[in-house]
């Protein structure tokens, strides 16, 4: 067991681009004091300044006569490996969509500045793995532009240009996440997938260089459990190639990591297991690693957890995400002693548990069976999206926290916005079942979970598993049938390692790769024990990553003061749709304990991350 350590590295990037005569007057209000700054003047004057500090991998710089290229993230180059250095050389000497369509897969953010013309060329890639959030000034004198919204954030505050978008900070509250291009700074907008922006003397322009492709195959599930298996071993011999590197892998005790681990076969990374206590989700992924024969590492969750990172995750994920999904802070020194890259599940969960495929479960005795039937969305599918997406705030009444004034205009906003993402989506598929994830998964990088990998990128550098074009391209083309109850995912599992397939699920004792019956059969033979054995019913989360949102808001005593603090001060004053009287006068007797039906765990926290971004002391670089 390792415990936690109260050290944080919070990455900071900030790419800024001025015309001659502006250049230098930008100079001392632009830089942080990054660990690295450099800059570079076009003939006609304009000048790029880079710095960046913690920001892992290391960013890829390759200079030429006429350009400079950025490479950010861990492209594959030609098919081979991960290879930074020969994509920035390729794209230094032909920097285009062919290029990046003929050359790049994987993870990456390509920036190119032409020293001749003082143009700007930003390409990246299908998922925005590598977020590019960017602002140009209205006179457009300067262009600026960081993954790290914190950074440009705090930037456009010490300009005196940073104006609050109160559309998004309610979109926020609602969903814990923001859709489309919008960020929490008016005038800033979030780069969308799969494109390209130029920078220049005539302007910025936007234009997309590769389209979603979401015809269904017509392959057994048998078929496409197999290629899929053949596809995620050839990721990882991309992604984790014998060139030296330790690799390390943030193992759970469920199925989209343990995928990830059985796809290393003989050749198995350091697990990493984050948990409040030596707990069956623990033992659980102890067990898988006994069996693949590799190393293992608890990380035990601090007692105080959330309210030793709540600043630091914040920061991580720009405000844009709530402080527990950045989980993995306060393990840097062990996770970096024993690995450079690290893996991860993320996106096995959507692509192939269809873990958003739109259910009903069938009930019984009051309570839901693991036994579910897919449910087509209906026709209305904006109003059914903000009434049912599974991640909004939950068991909680936001329009009672609205001053009544607000709440007309931010209802339309709200259908506005996801009416908006629907007829994106409507230009490359009509299915609906397809539709309603393409409304979560528009931008991959923005799903509320997130916010886990970038924890780990302040550790080591992280790889995402599924995240190449030809497995995506295959999650596009999936029946929805094959995907839904995890069917492909559990055959993938098995053929990649039968003995993992057949270790139990940390979430919840049964057989993992079981069928809804079969999970349903189990759950009500539990039961029975339990009944017959008098065993009263625990709280779930015990047994698992991490605690829920009522334990810790109510008993871990730094992260409730923080909120109390936060709810007392004038910080949230800045949000001016809400009624910030009638949350001073609630939520601390919730946090006390007491049962307000229009207040939950969700909504407290939200409000606490919310706060806790616009607090003035939390972008101090």
């Amino acid at each position: 067991m390792f415990n936690f350590v109260d050290k944080f590295t919070v990455p900071h990037f900030l790419l800024t681009l001025s015309e001659g005569h502006v250049c230098e007057a930008r100079k001392n209000s632009c830089a942080h004091g990054g660990d690295e700054r450099r800059e570079f003047i076009s003939s006609d004057g304009a000048g790029l300044a880079v710095e960046f500090s913690g920001f892992l991998p290391r960013p890829t710089i390759v200079e030429g006569g006429e350009a400079v290229v950025i490479l950010l993230g861990s492209p594959i180059y030609d098919d081979t490996t991960v290879d930074p250095t020969s994509a920035a050389k390729a794209l230094l000497n032909d920097f285009g969509t062919k290029t990046v369509l003929e050359l790049l897969d994987g993870e990456f953010l390509a920036i190119r500045f032409d020293k001749y013309k003082g143009t700007l060329d930003v390409i990246n890639d299908r998922w925005c793995s590598i977020a590019f959030h960017y602002y140009i000034s209205p006179d457009r004198s300067m262009f600026c532009a960081s993954p790290c919204f914190s950074s440009l954030w705090a930037l456009l505050k010490n300009l005196g240009m940073l104006k609050l978008d109160q559309e998004a900070l309610f979109e926020f509250l609602w969903f814990q996440r923001l859709f489309g291009t919008k960020t929490l700074a008016r005038d800033v907008h979030f780069m969308p997938d799969a494109h390209e922006l130029v920078v220049g003397s005539n302007g910025m322009s936007l234009r997309r260089y590769w389209t979603r492709n979401y015809e269904k195959n017509k392959n057994s599930l048998e078929f496409n459990a197999q290629y899929l298996a053949d596809m995620v071993e050839e990721s990882i011999r991309m992604k984790a190639p014998d060139d030296g590197a330790r690799y390390g892998h943030f193992l759970s005790g469920g199925m989209d990591s343990r995928s990830v681990l059985a796809a290393f076969g003989d050749k198995p990374p350091a697990c990493f297991t984050v948990g409040v206590s030596d707990n069956r989700e623990v033992r659980t992924a102890r067990n898988l690693t006994e069996t693949m024969g590799a190393a293992h590492y608890f990380l035990q969750l601090h007692p105080e957890h959330y309210g030793m990172i709540r600043e630091a995750a914040v920061k991580i994920s720009g405000g844009m995400f709530n402080y527990d999904h950045a989980l993995f802070l306060g393990y840097q020194d062990l996770v970096a002693s024993l690995a450079d890259v690290c893996f991860n599940g993320y996106g096995f969960d959507f692509m192939f548990q269809g873990m958003y495929i739109p259910s009903r479960n069938l009930r019984l005795a009051g309570r839901n069976l693991y036994l579910s039937k897919m449910t087509e969305p209906p026709e209305n599918l904006a109003d059914y999206f903000i009434g049912n997406a599974s991640y909004r705030i939950k068991n909680a009444d936001i329009w009672a926290f609205i001053k009544e004034p607000c709440k007309k205009d931010l209802a339309e906003f709200q259908h506005d916005s996801i009416s908006r993402i629907i007829e994106q989506g409507k230009k490359l598929t009509h299915s609906r079942y397809d539709l309603w994830e393409y409304i979560t998964f528009h931008h991959l990088s923005r799903h509320y979970s997130y916010p886990n990998v970038l924890s780990i990128k302040t550790s080591a550098e992280a790889r995402i598993l599924s995240l190449t074009n030809d497995i995506f391209d295959l999650y596009l083309s999936l029946p929805v049938k094959q995907r839904f109850e995890g069917k492909i995912e559990k055959k993938l599992l098995q053929i990649l390692d039968p003995r993992l397939a057949a270790i139990p699920s940390a979430n919840t004792g049964f057989p993992i790769t079981a069928c809804g019956i079969g999970q349903t059969f189990h759950q009500l033979y539990s039961a029975i024990r339990r009944r017959i054995s008098r065993k009263g019913d625990y709280e779930a989360w015990t047994e698992r990553t991490w605690p829920s949102r009522e334990h810790a808001l109510r008993n871990q005593q730094p992260l409730k003061n923080a909120a109390l603090d936060i709810i007392r001060s004038d910080t949230l004053e800045q949000l001016d749709f809400l009624d910030v009287a009638k949350v001073r006068d609630q939520v601390p007797r919730w946090l006390d304990g007491e049962n307000i039906p229009q207040i939950s765990g969700d909504i407290v926290q939200t409000l606490t991350t919310m706060g806790t971004f616009l607090s003035p002391e939390t972008l101090e670089f």
